[in-house]
C-alpha cells in the first residue's frame, strides 16, 4: 500500500479523535450550564433542540458538499468552525444566546462530522477493506480522552470556566495540523449513474437503504440520550456530584473505544447481522442497568455495557450501505448517517421532554425499550439484504 494511503487514513484517524474529544469536553459541562441558568429537564431539552435544529440544517448540503468541492476540503474549513463553536455555549447568558450557541455548534459539529465520514469512505475504498468501525473506534477513544481530561480537571483546584478555552485551543491547533494529507475524492472510483433513469436509481437506493437508516436512527438516538443526559441522571438522580458523573461518561466511552477498535474483527468472525443484533440486546440492556440503578457505581456498569453496544452500529451500517451502493461517500454518509446524526440531537431534547413530565428514570426506560426495536427491524425487513460479509 503506498505510503500516501497510510497517511490519509493516520490523519483522518486524528480527525475522528479530535472530533471525539472536543465533543466530550463538552459534555460534563451540561449540568453546570443547567444548574447556572435555572433551566428544568424541558428547558435544557428545548436548548438541545436548538443544536439538532442545527443539524438538520446542514444535512441536506453538507454531503453534497463533500462530494462536490471535496471531503477534505469541507473536513478542513468546518473542523475550524467546530472547535470554536464548541466552547461558546457555556458562556452564554441567556436562553435565546445559549439556544443560538448550540444551533452553531450543531451545524458545523455535523458538517464536519459528515466531510470526515465520507473521507473515512475514500480510506476504506482505497484499502479495500473495512477502516469505518476503526475510524469511529477513534472518535470514542478521543471521547474517552475528553472525558477523562474533564474529570481530572473538575477533581483539581483548577477554574472550570478555563477548561473549555484551553483544550479547545489545543484541539484546533492540532486540526490545522493534521488536515493535511487527507484522502482527496479525486483519487477514489465511484458508480456514477447514467442519466438516464436518475430518478428511479435515486429512488431505489431510499428503499434499499431505508431500513439501514431505520437501524442507524435508533441506534443514535440511544447514543444521543446517553451523551446528552447520562450526567444529568446520575447528579440529579443519584446525587454523585459532576466529577463522578464524569467518570460514568467516561466509563461509556472508554468501552466504546475498545469495542469499535475491535469493530472490524468481530465483523469478520461473526458477522455483520450477528453484530449488529448483539448490540441491540446489549444497547438496550445497558440502559435498563443505567435507568433503574440505586448507585453511581451500579450506574457506571450501566455505561460501561450501553458503551459496548452501542459501539458498532453505525460504523457497521454505514460500510454496508457503502458497499451496496457504491456511490460517493457524500452521498452514502449524507443517506444513511444524516438519519442516525438527526436522532443523535433529536433523542436529547425529546428524552427532557419526556423527562420534564414523567421524570428521567421513565424516559431513559423508554430509551432502552426503543433500542431494542432494532431487532424486530431486522427481522422484518434487513434479513435478505445485511449479507453476513467479512471486512471486504
Amino acid at each position: 500500500m503506498p505510503l500516501s494511503n497510510q497517511i490519509a487514513h493516520n490523519r483522518i484517524r486524528a480527525i475522528f479523535f479530535l472530533h471525539g474529544a472536543a465533543f466530550s469536553s463538552w459534555v460534563p459541562h451540561i449540568p453546570l450550564v443547567q444548574e447556572r441558568l435555572g433551566f428544568g429537564h424541558n428547558d435544557l431539552g428545548a436548548i438541545l433542540l436548538a443544536a439538532a435544529i442545527g443539524v438538520l440544517t446542514v444535512m441536506p448540503v453538507a454531503g453534497r458538499l463533500s462530494d462536490k468541492f471535496g471531503s477534505e476540503r469541507v473536513a478542513r474549513y468546518s473542523g475550524i468552525a467546530y472547535f470554536i463553536s464548541v466552547g461558546i455555549p457555556v458562556y452564554m447568558p441567556s436562553f435565546m444566546s445559549m439556544a443560538i450557541a448550540m444551533f452553531a455548534m450543531g451545524f458545523f459539529g455535523a458538517f464536519l462530522d459528515i466531510s470526515m465520514n465520507a473521507n473515512g469512505l475514500n480510506v476504506e475504498r482505497t484499502k479495500k477493506r473495512s477502516v469505518m468501525s476503526g475510524l469511529h473506534g477513534c472518535w470514542s477513544l478521543g471521547g474517552f480522552a475528553g472525558a477523562g481530561t474533564t474529570a481530572a480537571w473538575f477533581a483539581l483546584p483548577l477554574p472550570i470556566s478555563w477548561h473549555l478555552p484551553v483544550m479547545l485551543s489545543i484541539f484546533l491547533v492540532l486540526h490545522l495540523i493534521l488536515q493535511r494529507q487527507l484522502m482527496p475524492d479525486c483519487a477514489v472510483q465511484h458508480d456514477e449513474p447514467e442519466k438516464d433513469g436518475l430518478s428511479s436509481r435515486q429512488q431505489l437506493m431510499f428503499l434499499t437503504l431505508l431500513p439501514f437508516g431505520a437501524c442507524a436512527f435508533i441506534g443514535q438516538f440511544g447514543e444521543g440520550v446517553i451523551t446528552d443526559w447520562a450526567t444529568v441522571l446520575m447528579t440529579t438522580e443519584l446525587q454523585s456530584g459532576p466529577t463522578l458523573a464524569a467518570v460514568g461518561f467516561a466509563c461509556y466511552s472508554a468501552t466504546m473505544a475498545i469495542t469499535r477498535l475491535s469493530g472490524d474483527w468481530l465483523v469478520t468472525k461473526f458477522g455483520r447481522a450477528q453484530i449488529l443484533l448483539a448490540s441491540s440486546a446489549c444497547a438496550s440492556f445497558g440502559l435498563f442497568v443505567l435507568a433503574l440503578s440505586p448507585h453511581y457505581l451500579i450506574a457506571w456498569v450501566g455505561c460501561a455495557v450501553a458503551g459496548v453496544g452501542l459501539a458498532t452500529i453505525l460504523p457497521l451500517l454505514i460500510s454496508a450501505a457503502a458497499q451496496a451502493t457504491g456511490k460517493g461517500g457524500g452521498a452514502v454518509v449524507s443517506t444513511i448517517a444524516a438519519t442516525g446524526y438527526t436522532a443523535l440531537m433529536a433523542g436529547p431534547p425529546i428524552v427532557g421532554a419526556i423527562g420534564e413530565k414523567f421524570g428521567l428514570v421513565s424516559a431513559f426506560v423508554l430509551t432502552a425499550s426503543f433500542l431494542a426495536l432494532i431487532i424486530p427491524v431486522y427481522m422484518l425487513t434487513m434479513r435478505g439484504r445485511l449479507r453476513v460479509t467479512g471486512n471486504s
